[in-house]
């Protein structure tokens, strides 16, 4: 299923967007500070593994929320 570009959705369409966006970025922050805090806990018990760098792997997925959200907020404004 296509996704629709962000100036083609509805207002309504775009809040609930940006809603979820929110609850998606803290979510996956959270995640994101957990894994650090497992993976310094792994560090010092067993050395390097690839939960040292498991946590790296997640901040571009989280840049790109950030960015979509930036989208959605100045579109919204662009409407007002």
């Amino acid at each position: 299923m296509a996704q629709k570009q962000i100036s083609e959705m509805t207002t309504e369409e775009l809040n609930k967007n940006l809603k979820l966006m929110r609850i998606a970025i803290a979510v996956i922050s959270a995640s994101i500070g957990v894994m650090i805090v497992s993976a310094i806990v792994s560090y010092s018990k067993k050395g390097f593994s690839v939960f040292t760098i498991l946590p790296l792997m997640f901040i571009p997925i989280l840049t790109m929320n950030i960015a979509n959200m930036k989208k959605i907020k100045t579109e919204l404004q662009s409407r007002k």
